[in-house]
């Protein structure tokens, strides 16, 4: 028969391993959390981010901090977005010298010269077999060509399709109208006509088809759903059809408005990266550019030019 010590050695025994079981758990929580009191923390955060960057790359290496640039995937295609916020950047219009087309780096040169200094270009407009504009195009020059609401779709293509115009007024808010409803105005400081509209009103162009073989690569302009000082200029890395340009630019942009710039040649270049054209040199020459400059550049004009000439 034991004895009253001898039985209860078991449940001291017991005692203790249980306690040590519970305890060595929270002994190490509160070790590791004065060793490092954010540490889970900040590994959620991390997570988070992750997450959020998920599917944004940036395009090139080496960038202008002025410029935002990003590349994002989308329906297993690969796009470059310019954020531009008119608060602190201008969209600038402008044709290349006597008509002739000229390649991006002769364009940059040659911007450059007359005081314009670009964080990126690319081609925008309509021009036909002159190298002149065919359709609205107004840069710091004045008012190039006046817009043009009847074009013949067979001769000119997507660019009279639902032909519509991107305007910035001086008050930096930017709209797309189309041709056939546009109003000249004074206020309206940077204008260039293109086609086919891709979305109005939050909403994909209706004429559209999703199964529709006509793919290229692609160039188009769209604004902010909530900001209409804010746009988003685009061009894709792969052949899209205008369908899934446009579900891009309402579904993941979120644009209101969006406009189809140029297909086949379309191209990003970017003077300061060490990748001056992002994805591929289309090889192309050009006659009317888009640039996006610095709020503090100024076009600096002839003294027999006005700015203020249509």
């Amino acid at each position: 028969m034991m004895t009253e010590i001898e039985e209860r050695k078991p449940i001291h025994t017991r005692v203790w391993f249980y306690l040590f079981i519970v305890f060595l758990p929270t002994i190490l929580v509160i070790h590791f959390t004065l060793l490092n009191p954010f540490g889970l923390f900040a590994s959620t955060q991390k997570d988070q981010r992750s997450t959020a960057a998920l599917g944004t790359t940036p395009c090139v290496s080496t960038l202008d901090p002025s410029l935002s640039l990003r590349c994002v995937s989308f329906s297993g295609h690969l796009y470059a977005i310019a954020d531009i916020d008119l608060r602190l950047q201008k969209i600038v219009f402008t044709v290349s010298d006597n008509g002739k087309k000229k390649t991006f780096p002769q364009m940059v040169s040659n911007l450059s010269g007359v005081g314009i200094n670009p964080l990126l270009v690319t081609n925008a407009g309509i021009y036909g077999v002159d190298n002149r504009p065919l359709g609205l195009l107004i840069s710091p020059k004045g008012k190039l060509h006046d817009a043009n609401p009847r074009m013949d779709k067979g001769e000119h293509g997507n660019f009279s399709w639902d032909s519509a115009i991107f305007q910035i007024s001086d008050d930096g808010i930017a709209a797309i109208v189309p041709a056939g409803a546009w109003q000249d105005s004074r206020h309206i400081t940077a204008a260039t006509q293109s086609g086919p509209q891709l979305a109005n009103a939050d909403k994909i162009n209706q004429g559209f088809q999703s199964q529709s073989k006509w793919s290229y690569r692609r160039t188009a302009i769209g604004i902010d759903q909530a900001n209409r000082k804010l746009v988003h200029l685009v061009v894709s890395r792969e052949p899209v059809t205008l369908f899934e340009l446009a579900t891009f630019m309402v579904n993941e942009l979120h644009c209101s408005e969006a406009l189809h710039l140029d297909g086949d040649l379309s191209a990003f270049y970017v003077p300061s990266a060490r990748e001056k054209f992002l994805f591929s040199d289309p090889g192309e020459r050009i006659v009317t550019a888009l640039s996006i400059i610095n709020q503090k550049r100024k076009f600096e004009n002839k003294p027999s030019e006005s700015p203020h000439k249509r």
